[in-house]
């Protein structure tokens, strides 16, 4: 079930209609529709009555679960309604999937008002406004014949902007106004109009180390009697006085106690205010601006003419914001409520951990390692695995000049001990030669960055299951995504509080884990890992699993591997979506501040996935039952249909896979099948021994009968090819784009001219043919996508030609068009996932364009390898005659629009499932060469269909089992939070500098809150989930309500859907 569709809908409610009893409202639907030339759209009119008074929920009758809808706890089963949807042009595509992520657009129903469009509210006020706007240009209302309204004395002319109050004051009033407002900008009435003038020059002096109005007996001006502070809407030239009496504190301390961030410890001259660092800290990660482009918003702020610039500080902003970044994360880890303080903190103790994945010790139970070997698996932990080529950075500065702050404290691991092993391992890892099909993360292996680059990357190992970063997890990859690199990254996060069963997703894993253990034995023992091999699965993400080849699709397919529920594993590819914005940014820092601003943004990622836990969890939940109940009694009709004994057969094969992953795979066809370089391989070790019996005659040395028919194949194909390219070039194709076309024409005719002086060595009479050919149509030259290649099947009948020619083209022809057949059932699965990763990720108008092109470049492969197989199709029906073949067509039967549907996916129109059980298969997906036998491919195919609906119905339980497990997970893990912030509330750490016992009082008020912080989100959890264990027990398929779990009902002890 993917995530309900928002119709564009724009409703306009008419005045006369509010009048009326009955309301009515005019409803434009719009529809957008993909076309060949882009995209089209259509709109209609309907005229349909208001929508009726929400019902009350609590007063519907039945057994129903009444669900805690409050608005900080949206409905598990609520509907989508169109109604409540705003029109499209006033909506930001962020706006509307945070909104849905917070549940906020499952509200009750309400009647329309003209409220609801706001904007044709103020259209008619727009002069009104404007008008407003000049007017406060100007003095305004006057008091006290132009006198002060404080003193009433003298003059007014003084007015700050940033004030509410609007009147003007007298210099002095302005200024004794300011003494605790000192970062505001007042003006003053000068000839007609307000003139900037800042509060340094009507005479405010700051004082530090005092109460506000309290003098200081020995005050010391800031150093050069000048000093600038960046603010949230300004930079401030002040004067500043520090205190300098003998009880004083450091200056810089001064600066801090006054919410002022110096940025030096010695003589500073500037600071920050800490809201202006606390704003844009935020502002970057929601945002992803850059610390350049805030501080020249507020730079323009200051003097947006250029006439009066403020000092520059950009450099000294920078680092300051560095600093607040790393303040922060200790302060949030509650390094200050340690006596070690900094120096004692340990690697990854600065991260958010996910409180959904089990960490030992906080939210596992306490006999957890006691539990049962068959219900391990309720306690793995999900990773992904997986690069980022986007996050490259550039050669500049170096560890020395630019350290990190956090020396591997959150999510980057420590650079000091990875470069060692880097030295020590880089070239003792050799890059495996790959087994499978041509992955880029193999090639980029051995590609570096680019010239100038220092790191072409960033690896990372994320919970698959939650999108959170793990701690000590990332690092730079120098040269590509290399096993050396990721193998430190793996163990480094494993090795961090794991448990003993782990899923591991990585896109090529299939190549990866292969000698992961041996290299991880080399390794020195701080990256020795726990967990023993038959603990560790290893998955391919779904997306990028069919990139790989049949073997790995079935092997490590997290479809079919038990105990994964339905983890996906592409969770670090949704995390870089979010990080990508900053790589033009991060790429010029140097690497220690790269590396401590990742690990900011890291830390405020973890915390948005954290605080919305309970609503994710429930959209979850709200998926998972349904599915599992519609899965479940699919499973059960299919298996109803099938013999007894032919699926109790399968049923014990399939466990022994499961318990085993080395035992035979039943998901993979055991019918013979024979490709198109096979038969090429065959028919040219037939030549080879027919060569020396004189019995095949071999005219060119070169080229041989077998080789003469393959080659005239290909060269049709391409034929057909070009045809397309030609087809799509397009009135408006560039002059760059019509030469590739040229040059592609004239190198298939080079090539087709050097086939047919072959082709007429070995078949003299089709050269009259061809010549005749030429006669009738004047010795025009064609093109070369419509020369007549003239084989075999072709001229059958109308030329004498060798019998083994004939034999060659069918056998070819015969297995090219299972070639063809293997690749439309590849290219058909590769749509179906491509509608639902649209669906699911498409929002927005871009994204949807962009995903409607690459669904229409799959089908124009599906198109080409329709035409392909019923031209082949064709020539086999010319051949069957003369070599009197029979019987093939019920084999390869005619291809007709209708059967070209995936196996596994219902049309995308569809209103509804089709039940498991009562699915028509294509005959497409029943056909493989075996011979004119066809029972035996029916039944390979149903064992291979029965298998798939079994792991469908027990990933969906074992996705409600995980689901439960997680809810208990994590509330327990806010439960330890707050009691561990509660024991640092009760500590008390004396320092040298604490007098009178503020620092200490400080740290148990921090601690004291973040208690309640940890609280809150618990109890919004439990209520949010009170009724989620009624839900879990609801419909068929619910493993605990039956008495067993998934991995006992797979060893023999029971069957999950009683199955």
């Amino acid at each position: 079930m993917g995530k309900r569709k928002r119709p564009q809908i724009d409703v306009l409610t008419h005045d006369e209609d509010l009048q009326n009893d009955a309301l009515t409202e005019t409803i434009i639907h719009t529809d957008l529709t993909a076309t060949d030339h882009g995209l089209s759209r259509s709109g209609q009119y309907y005229t349909v009555p208001a929508s009726p008074p929400p019902s009350n929920p609590a007063n519907s009758q039945g057994g129903s679960i009444a669900w805690n809808t409050s608005a900080d706890c949206p409905s598990l089963l609520g509907d989508w309604d169109p109604s409540t949807e705003l029109p499209g042009d006033f909506m930001d595509t962020a706006y509307i999937d945070t909104q849905w992520t917070n549940g906020d657009f499952d509200k009750p129903k309400r009647a329309r008002t003209a409220g609801d469009n706001p904007l044709l509210l103020w259209i008619p006020e727009i002069d009104r406004y404007l008008g407003e706007l000049l007017r406060l240009e100007g003095r305004g209302s006057r008091q006290l014949n132009g006198k002060c309204p404080d003193c009433r004395v003298a003059r007014q002319a003084y007015r700050c902007d940033d004030c509410t109050d609007t009147r003007l004051f007298c210099k002095g009033c302005i200024v004794q106004r300011h003494s605790a407002l000192p970062f505001h900008r007042p003006k003053e009435w000068i000839d007609g109009r307000f003139k900037k003038v800042s509060l340094r020059d009507l005479g405010l002096r700051i004082q530090l180390g005092h109460p506000i109005g309290e003098s200081c007996t020995n005050p010391a001006p800031s150093f050069g009697n000048g000093f600038v502070v960046i603010d949230i809407d300004a930079i401030h030239e002040i004067s500043l006085d520090f205190c300098d009496c003998q009880t004083s504190h450091p200056p810089y301390v001064q600066l801090l106690r006054n919410r002022l961030f110096p940025a030096t410890t010695f003589e500073p001259r500037t600071a920050a205010t800490f809201r202006v660092l606390e704003f844009f800290q935020l502002l970057s990660l929601m945002s992803k601006v850059s610390a350049f482009e805030y501080y020249q918003t507020v730079h323009r702020r200051t003097d947006n003419i250029g006439v009066n610039p403020p000092p520059d500080r950009y450099k000294t902003f920078i680092r300051m914001v560095r600093e607040w970044r790393h303040l922060k994360m200790l302060k949030r880890a509650g390094r200050g409520h340690d006596p070690s303080g900094v120096t004692g903190t340990t690697e990854g103790e600065l991260t958010l951990l996910c409180p959904a994945c089990p960490h030992p010790g906080k939210n596992l139970p306490e006999n957890w390692k006691e539990c049962p070997p068959e219900d391990k698996w309720r306690h793995a932990l999900f990773l992904g695995i997986d690069a980022n080529f986007r996050l490259k950075r550039l050669n500049v500065s170096n560890n020395a000049r630019d350290p990190s702050l956090n020396h591997g404290y959150a999510y980057f691991v420590h650079d000091g001990p990875f470069n060692e092993f880097l030295n020590e391992y880089n070239k003792k890892i050799p890059d495996d030669t790959s087994t499978c099909n041509n992955h880029d993360a193999i090639k980029s292996a051995s590609i570096r960055g680019g010239k100038g680059t220092a790191a072409s990357g960033v690896g990372a190992v994320v919970c698959s299951r939650h999108d959170m970063k793990l701690p000590v997890s990332l690092g730079d990859l120098q040269k590509g995504e290399r096993y050396v690199n990721m193998d430190y990254f793996f163990c480094s996060s494993v090795h961090f509080d794991s448990p003993d069963v782990l899923v591991v997703s990585y896109d090529i894993a299939c190549q990866w884990s292969r000698n992961l253990f041996q290299r991880i034995s080399s390794y020195p023992s701080r990256l020795q890992i726990n967990q023993p091999p038959e603990n560790i699965t290893f998955a391919v993400p779904k997306f990028h699993l069919p990139a790989h080849r049949e073997h790995c699709q079935i092997t490590y397919s997290l479809n079919f591997l038990p105990r994964v529920g339905r983890t996906d594993g592409e969770a670090p590819e949704r995390g870089w979506a979010a990080l990508n914005p900053v790589a033009s940014s991060t790429k010029e820092m140097g690497p220690g501040s790269r590396r401590d601003t990742l690990d900011d943004m890291l830390g405020d990622y973890n915390w948005r996935k954290i605080i919305s836990l309970f609503t994710s969890i429930l959209r979850k939940a709200k998926e998972a039952v349904p599915l599992r109940e519609e899965h479940v009694a699919g499973f059960k009709a299919f298996s109803a249909a099938l013999p007894p004994d032919t699926v109790m057969e399968w049923t014990h094969a399939v466990r022994k896979w499961e318990l085993d992953l080395k035992m035979p795979n039943l998901f993979k066809s055991a019918v013979h099948t024979v490709s198109g370089n096979a038969v090429k391989l065959e028919l040219a070790r037939e030549e080879a021994l027919a060569s020396t019996s004189k019995e095949i005659p071999i005219i060119h040395e070169d080229i041989t009968p077998s080789l003469l028919i393959s080659q005239g194949l290909e060269l049709e194909d391409q034929q057909r090819r070009l045809q397309i390219d030609m087809k799509n070039l397009g009135k408006d194709a560039t002059d760059l784009q019509r030469a590739n076309i040229v040059e592609d024409s004239n190198r298939l005719r080079r090539r087709i001219d050097a086939w047919i002086e072959v082709q007429h060595l070995y078949v003299p009479s089709v050269a009259t043919l061809r010549a005749h050919a030429d006669r009738e149509g004047g010795g025009a030259p064609v093109e070369p996508i419509n020369i007549q290649l003239m084989l075999p099947s072709h001229v059958v009948g109308e030329v004498d030609m060798s019998q083994f020619l004939l034999q060659y083209e069918w056998r070819l022809r015969f297995a090219y068009m299972h070639d063809v057949l293997r690749e439309l059932r590849r290219h058909l699965i590769l749509r179906t996932h491509m509608y639902r990763f649209k669906d699911r990720y498409g929002h927005g108008q871009s994204h949807h364009t962009r995903s409607l092109g690459v669904i229409s470049t799959v089908q124009a492969k599906i198109n080409m390898d329709l035409l392909r197989y019923r031209e082949n199709r064709l020539a086999l029906c010319a051949l069957a005659g003369p070599l009197a073949k029979t019987g093939w067509e019920r084999e390869l039967r005619p291809l007709e629009d209708k059967d070209i549907r995936a196996l596994n996916a219902t049309e995308l129109n569809e209103t509804s499932r089709t039940g498991e059980g009562t699915r028509t298969i294509p005959w497409i997906w029943r056909v493989e060469y075996a011979g004119d036998s066809g029972s035996g491919i029916i039944h390979e195919a149903l064992k291979i269909e029965w298998c798939k609906a079994r792991a469908r119905a027990h990933r969906w339980q074992e996705e409600c089992i995980i689901l439960q497990e997680e809810t208990a997970r994590i509330i327990t893990f806010f439960k330890w939070e707050a009691r561990r912030w509660r024991q640092m509330a009760e500590k008390t750490i004396s320092t040298i500098y604490d007098e009178g016992n503020t620092h200490t009082e400080g740290r148990r008020a921090y601690a004291l809150q973040q208690t309640d912080n940890h609280d809150t989100m618990r109890l919004n959890c439990e209520r949010a989930w009170a009724d989620l264990g009624k839900w879990f027990a609801m419909g068929e398929g619910d493993a605990n309500r039956a008495g067993f779990s998934v991995v006992k009902s797979m060893d023999g002890g029971g069957m999950l859907c009683t199955m």
